[in-house]
């Protein structure tokens, strides 16, 4: 198992798990193996009550050690990272034309500009545009009064 300090090392969770079920198959031989050791007699009751014991046992570290093996993190799907580096995301149509019209005024434009050549109402504009801002494909900077609106590099 590679990523781990010692090549052929196996990790702690493993061990532990290994541990925990050798002692849980010992518990079972003794669960087997007692009613044989002991006469019949006055002793029964005894001897049914330390079979009963050891059953319990066994069950709870059969128990124990399934828990263990469902939650250890190694076997849980690690969600996909939200890298926006290394997987480009998709545009939409909106976003598409705000990418063009900004392109074709060298990267950079007033905020009201973009308003006016597109189209959409105040209101759309500034929903797209902080949408676009922080998935990383624009950058708005307040200038007096209004706004630029500039593309980044993941934006051209």
């Amino acid at each position: 198992m590679s990523g781990f300090a010692g090549e052929g090392q196996e990790p702690p969770i493993d061990r532990v798990a290994r541990i925990t079920l050798a002692l849980g198959g010992f518990m079972l031989i003794l669960l087997i193996a007692v009613p044989f050791t002991f006469e019949s007699g006055t002793s029964g009751y005894f001897a049914s009550y330390v079979i009963y014991s050891l059953f319990l046992t066994s069950v709870g570290v059969i128990i124990g050690v399934s828990l263990m093996w469902l939650n250890d993190p190694r076997r849980q799907p690690t969600p996909e990272s939200r890298d926006t580096r290394s997987a480009p995301r998709m545009l939409s149509e909106d976003q598409k034309t705000v990418v063009g019209i900004i392109s074709s005024r060298n990267g950079s434009m007033w905020q009201a500009e973009l308003v006016t050549e597109t189209g959409f109402t105040d209101s759309k504009a500034s929903r797209l545009l902080s949408r676009m801002e922080a998935e990383g494909h624009i950058r708005r900077i307040r200038d007096g009064m209004g706004k630029r609106v500039e593309l980044t590099e993941e934006g051209n």
